[in-house]
């Protein structure tokens, strides 16, 4: 079996144990919301707007763009996945005095019958695997924004080769797949403390600091390109 489920998973619990066991905290918020096509008018162009304790992203789309806030609430909202209502409320108060647009995708989220909202966390297991069972994606390990669904298909593919490397074998195909994949998310999950507080810093001198950091590691990544393009 393999268990796919999610940060939440619940292969994971009945395997291994509660939730709280294997999943920590970053003092994070995140919540999306789906929005009309029209609210873009460049599918290719992503916008980000930041303030102290607060990120807002228009994610680009040809069919459903999306809301991305990312945030700190003051206090912590309760961990209460089922209650939409009370996420609702923490969106709302937590980008009650931001400018832009941020008043407009706080009403497409609040209008929204099932938008997301979930605590931003990390997931860290001593094993993947126990028995026929093992672990996959956002249910085995998880260090920031976007793991998750990076590691479930490079570590579907991982999963793959290891079962066809040890066939009838599932014990060493689990080992081989894990270790593999820990190789790359361990040194993410390292960084993830620093990461999250770079990405949605505390105060204005942090959002400075985070912008310097961007436009650096944007050249960068500018002349890597240029330099691959001349080879």
């Amino acid at each position: 079996m393999v268990g796919a489920d999610g940060t939440h998973s619940a292969v994971r619990r009945l395997l291994f144990g509660p939730e709280r066991q294997f999943v920590r905290d970053l003092g994070l918020y995140g919540a999306t919301v789906p929005l009309e096509p029209d609210a873009i008018e460049d599918p290719n162009e992503m916008t980000m707007l930041t303030a102290p304790n607060r990120m807002l992203i228009l994610h680009p789309s040809r069919t459903t763009p999306l809301a991305i806030f990312t945030f700190r609430a003051a206090p912590p909202a309760p961990h209460d996945r089922k209650n939409t209502a009370l996420h609702k409320q923490t969106v709302a108060d937590a980008y009650a005095d931001v400018g832009w647009r941020a008043r407009e995708f706080v009403a497409a989220y609040l209008d929204h019958p099932a938008p997301f909202f979930d605590p931003l966390t990390t997931v860290r297991m001593p094993s993947w695997s126990r028995g026929r069972v093992v672990l996959l994606g956002d249910a085995a390990a998880t260090a920031l924004l976007g793991d998750g669904s990076s590691m479930a298909m490079a570590g579907a593919y991982a999963l793959a080769e290891a079962l066809a490397a040890h066939p009838g074998d599932h014990t060493r195909a689990f080992a081989a797949y894990e270790s593999r994949l820990r190789r790359g998310v361990g040194p993410r999950q390292r960084r993830v403390g620093p990461l999250s507080r770079l990405m949605v810093p505390r105060t204005r001198p942090g959002l400075t600091v985070r912008n310097a950091v961007g436009r650096a590691v944007g050249r960068t990544n500018q002349t890597a390109s240029r330099e691959a393009a001349y080879r």
